[in-house]
């Protein structure tokens, strides 16, 4: 099985499962504490949840924390679907429609860079960028409901 394809499969459960690394635990736990700036008690619950099963038993392997990750990516859509939800009956018609141009545009650039970072981290050796690509493809989802939330927060201040 070459790189590309080992990335391609379905789900956590075709990943191989690694040894405990710690080297690896405190890499991925470090790159989402710098992805996140918000102090602990500010953090959103799919963050929290994140940080909870990355440091389980479980989280610690290589297969463990992509499970975490993909269940984090997972919340994040239903978030963003949810945010979305009030979006639309919160913002003036004219306001939602572009909006919603503007989010099919995002959709296009997710979907691009699903597939460039699909074809970086594919090429790279070492299941320690498995966690890392999780966490990249999951970002994506996160920034666009960090930015969604503040818009919808902002739409609600100002009717106030």
């Amino acid at each position: 099985m070459n790189r590309r394809t080992h990335f391609r499969q379905a789900g956590p459960a075709a990943l191989p499962v690694a040894r405990r690394v710690g080297g690896l635990r405190a890499l991925v736990l470090g790159a989402l504490a710098l992805a996140s700036p918000l102090p602990a008690s500010d953090r959103h619950p799919i963050e929290a949840e994140l940080d909870r099963c990355m440091e389980s038993p479980e989280g610690m392997s290589t297969h463990g924390g992509r499970a975490c990750i993909d269940a984090a990516t997972a919340a994040w859509d239903r978030e963003l679907n949810r945010v979305w939800k009030e979006l639309r009956q919160e913002l003036p018609p004219a306001a939602f429609a572009a909006l919603r141009e503007s989010q099919r545009k995002w959709i296009a650039f997710r979907d691009a860079e699903l597939s460039a970072l699909l074809e970086a981290y594919g090429l790279m050796q070492g299941t320690m960028f498995q966690p890392m690509h999780a966490e990249s493809v999951s970002r994506l989802t996160r920034d666009r409901v960090r930015q969604l939330e503040a818009l919808l927060e902002a739409q609600r201040v100002s009717v106030q």
